[in-house]
């Protein structure tokens, strides 16, 4: 429920600038390496368990190399896909419980730096009700993700195997293919981890502010070695609600940046 923090905050002790910055609030990495654990890790396993019975049936192709000797290499990349369609309905339950526990950190640290900065415990004002929005959201985007992460293995995978049958090539050379393409799909998840967490905070910290009656923020940079040039740029400026930058920090794909609430005093 929206209510205004200022006001609250005058009312708590008496402050000789006009304006108090709130604490950064950065998520760890922890949160992140527990993501792709629990729910993109499954998803590279299950390709890596395949990639034997692929081989297997690869090596019976091109040994065999008649009219339907690939029949079970296509097989096998079927079961393989059907396997990882149902996987993906199994780790709902686990995104979701991630996403809830991002929020409650979240929450926490908020309230933490909200009582540090004002004086105000907002303890029992703050709930999971109002990140409602951003937990569906980002349940809903995270499937879509981590079926695309098995989707792009397997893709992958196929393209390997056919190929190395129109080309006859031994099976160590697809077998290194295949652990290829495993590899890039554990590299793109670790990625994909990582920036889904920050977005979510992100998301947080902006739907948190809004809810304190909070109109301004500064940018934070992320720090990292090859930032946005304009991201960088914008680095300590701060912005409102009315004359926002042209994106929010945390919004494009793979951005660090954060957002830091600024509260004024009327």
């Amino acid at each position: 429920m929206p209510f205004d923090l200022a006001a609250m905050a005058a009312r708590t002790r008496r402050f000789r600038q006009p304006q108090v910055v709130i604490r950064d609030i950065a998520p760890p990495a922890v949160l992140a390496t527990d993501f792709y654990r629990a729910c993109y890790m499954p998803i590279i396993q299950e390709v890596e368990a395949a990639t034997p019975r692929i081989l297997a049936a690869y090596e019976r192709a091109l040994a065999e190399m008649v009219t339907d000797s690939a029949a079970d290499v296509e097989e096998e990349l079927s079961a393989l896909q059907r396997t990882l369609q149902a996987l993906v309905l199994a780790l709902t339950p686990r995104l979701r419980s991630w996403a809830l526990q991002v929020e409650t950190w979240h929450r926490g640290k908020w309230r933490g730096a909200v009582l540090s900065a004002t004086g105000v415990d907002l303890g029992t004002m703050l709930g999971p009700s109002t990140a409602r929005r951003s937990l569906e959201q980002t349940i809903a985007w995270n499937t879509g993700l981590i079926r695309d992460i098995g989707d792009q293995a397997r893709q992958r995978i196929g393209t390997a195997v056919f190929s190395g049958l129109t080309e006859r090539q031994p099976p160590r050379v697809v077998a290194k293919e295949i652990s290829e393409a495993a590899g890039m799909g554990r590299a793109r998840a670790r990625r994909i981890a990582a920036d889904q967490l920050n977005k979510l905070a992100s998301e947080l910290a902006e739907e948190r502010r809004r809810e304190a009656g909070i109109k301004k923020w500064k940018w934070r940079h992320s720090g990292k070695k090859h930032p946005r040039v304009a991201h960088k740029a914008r680095d300590g400026k701060v912005y409102s609600d009315k004359n926002p930058p042209p994106e929010m920090p945390g919004r494009l794909p793979y951005c660090g940046c954060r957002s830091q609430a600024v509260l004024e005093f009327s």
